[in-house]
């Protein structure tokens, strides 16, 4: 039975999500954040965030509660307005010579042929504020490059 750990958690969530409201495009239909019973019943946070560049963050994480709200068996995407990874953090135990094994990043496109390169961790701690907060400034980023500001 939920405790409300998760409930909490998820209006953290919600609240660094409206913090960068503006630049996201809520109404496309590919457009996705769950409601806070689909987070607390599911014990997950599987989404999809599209910025108004057509770039999006897409995320699956699921939600263990027993002492304080850990993310674990995740995966954060963000790709550009073409479908290209700009970068990709999970923890998939494929990479042990890691060492922040399981917890690693991909950056770039994937390769076609040759094995997707792994690097450890650049952020210390994988979550959902984070990676929002790593996409946004990837927005911006790309913004000012495109001469958009």
């Amino acid at each position: 039975m939920p405790d409300g750990k998760l409930r909490a958690a998820y209006w953290e969530l919600f609240t660094a999500l409206a913090e960068v409201n503006a630049i996201l495009d809520t109404v496309h239909p590919d457009y996705s954040f769950p409601s806070e019973d689909e987070v607390e019943y599911a014990s997950a946070l599987h989404a999809t965030l599209v910025f108004k560049d057509g770039s999006r963050l897409i995320m699956h994480s699921w939600l263990d509660a027993t002492a304080e709200v850990r993310e674990h068996d995740y995966a954060y995407i963000y790709l550009d307005a073409q479908g290209n990874r700009i970068f990709q953090y999970d923890d998939a135990p494929h990479h042990p010579e890691l060492p922040s094994h399981p917890h690693h990043v991909h950056k770039g496109r994937r390769p076609a042929v040759d094995p997707d390169r792994a690097w450890p961790l650049d952020v210390l701690r994988v979550d959902f504020v984070t990676m929002l907060d790593r996409a946004a400034r990837e927005f911006w980023r790309n913004l000012y490059v495109r001469g958009e500001t």
